[in-house]
C-alpha cells in the first residue's frame, strides 16, 4: 500500500524542486513502511509467552486435570499434555499476531534496535540511490521510516561540513514529532523548506547546475 497519495507525492516533488531552485544542493526523500522485518524478535517474544503459559499450566496441573475430567467423558493419558500444548501454542500464536500491531511492535522490538535498523537502511539507501554521486557532493537524504517513527538525515560532505549537527538534529526532531502526531506530510513540508533555506545559504547555485537526483519521493517496500 502506498504511504503517500499520488497528490501528496506530487506536492513533495514540487517542494523539493522549489527548495533546490536557489542552490546547488540536491534533496532526496525516501519513505519506507518499516526498515526491518523484525520477525525474529516478534517470534521470540511470542515463544516466550507460549512457554510462560505452559509453565503456568504445569503449576496448576491438578486443578486443570480435575476440570478436564469433569468436562470430558473419555480422558486418556495424552489428553492433558495435548491440551496444555494446544493452549500454549494458541497463546503464542495470538501474541505473535498482536505484535503486528505497530504500537506493540515498537514496544517489543525496542527503540535502540529500531534506531539501528533505520540507520542501517538509510545508509544503504544513500549508497543504492547514489546520493553521494553529485558533482559537488551536496546530496541530502531525508529518510523516513513509518513504523519506527524515525527520521534519518544524511548529508554528503560537500554540505555536511558547512552545517553544524545541531541544525540537522532540529530538523529531524521536528519531523519525527510531526510523525508521532500523524502529521507527516505537513512536517515533511516544513523539513524540506528548512533544508532548502540552508542549502541556498551554504551552496550557491552554479551557472551550469542541473538536477542530478529525482525530486519525486521514493517509496520502499517493508523490510526491502
Amino acid at each position: 500500500m502506498a504511504l503517500l497519495s499520488s497528490e501528496g507525492a506530487e506536492r513533495i516533488s514540487q517542494l523539493v524542486e522549489k527548495a533546490e531552485a536557489e542552490s546547488g544542493g540536491e534533496i532526496s526523500v525516501t519513505i519506507i513502511s518499516e526498515s526491518d522485518d523484525y520477525a525474529f524478535r516478534e517470534l521470540l517474544f511470542a515463544l516466550a509467552f507460549g512457554i510462560l503459559t505452559y509453565v503456568l499450566l504445569v503449576v496448576f496441573i491438578n486443578p486443570l486435570g480435575l476440570l478436564v475430567n469433569k468436562l470430558l467423558w473419555n480422558v486418556s493419558s495424552l489428553t492433558l499434555p495435548l491440551l496444555m500444548f494446544t493452549i500454549s501454542f494458541t497463546i503464542g500464536a495470538i501474541f505473535y499476531f498482536l505484535f503486528q500491531i505497530p504500537s506493540l511492535d515498537r514496544l517489543v522490538v525496542g527503540r535502540k534496535r529500531m534506531a539501528e535498523a533505520v540507520r542501517r537502511r538509510a545508509l544503504r539507501q544513500f549508497v543504492e540511490a547514489e546520493i553521494f554521486n553529485t558533482v559537488d557532493r551536496t546530496g541530502i537524504l531525508l529518510f523516513i521510516s513509518n513504523l519506527e517513527r524515525r527520521v534519518e538525515l544524511i548529508a554528503d560532505k560537500g554540505i555536511n561540513s558547512l552545517v553544524v549537527p545541531e541544525t540537522w538534529n532540529a530538523i529531524v526532531a521536528e519531523l519525527a514529532d510531526g510523525m508521532k502526531k500523524k502529521q507527516t506530510e505537513a512536517a515533511l513540508t516544513t523539513a524540506i523548506k528548512a533544508i532548502g533555506e540552508l542549502i541556498s545559504v551554504h551552496v550557491p547555485r552554479r551557472p551550469d547546475d542541473k538536477n542530478e537526483l529525482s525530486n519525486k519521493p521514493t517509496e520502499l517496500e517493508k523490510g526491502s
